[in-house]
């Protein structure tokens, strides 16, 4: 009797655990996948790294992580030079000291060289070049008695020239430097960089390197942007990289939360550019507006906007595989002589095999254009629920020659599930003076409202976002302080901390919160 009433329980306490597994969202074992290294694309002149999403795809499908393929977006009117700096510089922080591979289509091929040549072939296991103008581009030619036309135009253009300084500087002696196994292949259909020309006579091709001129057996003869999607090119390419060895790496188990924390653009050399396209996020192949604009709406990016606009509704997402973060801003300078630029474009990806945290996807364009999107990924499930909580906030300086700024603005809070929650906030019509201008303590009752008054909002990860303007009926208004701050449950400890915002005026704020968790 005693045995069956055993047996009975037993069943229950299976039949209970069992149902739990089936109405429980499971988190997905930790797995493991084989690694390649790296591989690198590099765009050419007047084009931008999306370009390059249609040969990043390929070698996805062909067993690359995600997140060891990277598309290189710069500058193209700038030098090679500069450009070869950009370069090294973009491996350090995507890459860290991993070695490489790397892909150039026709003017990429010579910044590259460049890098290599200077040093960089220590970490570039192979290089290949794209239809590359290695001796000079036969159009570029004019750029040799009319350079001065050519540097204010593009600089790069005069690097191009046959014959230039900079060519002569980089193809003296060894063309093909270090232990770095070189390829070209070029096409007797290219029409910018054809091997024929006699201005620049077999341009690509290189002493000490694998040169291939195409139409090669099936290799059919494509045009200088069809070397990019030439199935037989592609081949050699995944061929060729195959050779390196290939190690394992765990890959974290889903489903996973990403959570946009916060989008900026900066230009050296366009001020206050009025933007066009977007940015996008795409989890699990489903893409979704972060920010969007068409040509007639084009606004002057809000690069005072610490959170640029973002779609609270877009911004956090729950997938099972990979995600993609896409930028491609254009500004709308439009005019008979003027095309529009474009600002930064590109993508970074994020799979499981980077694990959890913070990230910041960086994607590049002309004038210095870049859009920095800072994003956290966590697991779906399992995340201590933590909160956190707006203690104080003070002006500590800022000096527009009066006794009382009447500031406006916000101090704002975003949350891990997309929520966004302005903690202290005044419009331009309607200002306030801000407590603690220099050593005086000036208490704002519209201040205090909310900052200090105990609320925690959540759930994590979180960003504080600060965004104050002085008021000045006489002349522009000025910006006293702006930024964020991040906090996430895998980089970050939980306690109270205190934050510093500078501005305009030497501006200076001071936000002290505190994160709770369980």
């Amino acid at each position: 009797m005693r045995r069956s009433v055993l047996l009975v329980v037993l069943a229950a306490v299976v039949a209970a655990v069992v149902g739990a597994l089936l109405t429980a969202p499971a988190a997905q074992a930790a797995s493991r996948a084989q690694q390649r290294t790296p591989v690198v694309l590099v765009h050419g002149f007047g084009d931008t790294a999306a370009s390059l999403d249609g040969l990043e795809d390929h070698l996805h499908a062909q067993g690359w992580l995600s997140s060891d393929l990277a598309e290189f977006g710069y500058d193209w009117a700038a030098t090679n030079e500069a450009n070869a700096a950009r370069f090294g510089a973009f491996l350090d922080e995507r890459f860290g000291s991993r070695p490489v591979n790397v892909v150039a289509h026709s003017m990429g091929s010579l910044l590259t060289r460049k890098y290599l040549k200077d040093g960089g072939s220590s970490r570039v296991r192979a290089w290949v070049s794209l239809g590359g103008p290695n001796h000079g581009a036969g159009d570029a030619a004019p750029c040799g008695p009319f350079a001065t036309f050519c540097d204010i135009h593009a600089a790069s253009l005069a690097d191009m020239t046959p014959g230039s300084p900079f060519l002569n500087s980089l193809n003296a002696g060894d063309e093909t430097p270090g232990a770095t196994r070189y390829t070209t292949f070029s096409s007797t259909c290219d029409q910018q960089i054809p091997p024929g020309d006699s201005r620049a006579p077999r341009s690509t091709e290189l002493a000490g390197a694998v040169n291939h001129v195409l139409p090669v057996g099936d290799s059919g003869c494509p045009s200088h942007y069809g070397l990019l999607g030439n199935d037989w090119v592609r081949s050699r390419i995944v061929a060729e990289f195959s050779k390196d060895p290939v190690s394992e790496v765990e890959l974290k188990g889903g489903p996973f939360r990403i959570t946009v924390d916060s989008a900026r653009f900066t230009s050296s050399g366009e001020n206050a550019p009025e933007l066009y396209d977007g940015l996008t996020l795409t989890t699990d192949g489903t893409a979704r507006s972060l920010w969007r604009r068409d040509r007639s709406g084009a606004t002057a990016f809000p690069d005072h906007d610490p959170w640029f606009g973002l779609d609270d509704s877009t911004r956090s997402q729950v997938f099972s595989g990979r995600a993609t973060v896409t930028a491609y801003l254009t500004d709308a300078d439009y005019s008979a002589g003027n095309n529009d630029d474009v600002m930064a474009a590109g993508r970074v990806h994020w799979d499981p095999a980077l694990g959890f945290g913070r990230f910041t996807a960086r994607m590049s364009g002309v004038d210095g254009g870049e859009a920095s999107v800072t994003y956290t990924v966590t697991p779906a499930q399992g995340v201590p629920a933590c909160r956190i909580r707006l203690d104080q906030a003070e002006l500590t300086y800022f000096d527009d020659g009066t006794t009382r700024p009447a500031l406006y603005g916000d101090i704002a809070v975003r949350t891990g599930d997309g929520a966004r929650t302005a903690v202290w906030s005044r419009s331009a019509s309607d200002p306030s003076t801000f407590p603690n201008q220099g050593n005086r303590t000036n208490p704002d009752p519209y201040f205090y409202q909310r900052v200090g008054s105990g609320a925690a909002y959540g759930p994590g990860p979180f960003e504080i976002g600060v965004l104050l303007w002085d008021y000045d009926a006489s002349s522009a208004d000025d910006l006293v302080a702006r930024g964020t701050v991040a906090w996430d449950p895998y980089t970050d400890r939980p306690g109270t901390r205190t934050s510093e915002f500078r501005g305009d005026g030497a501006g200076h704020v001071k936000v002290t919160w505190t994160v709770l968790c369980p």
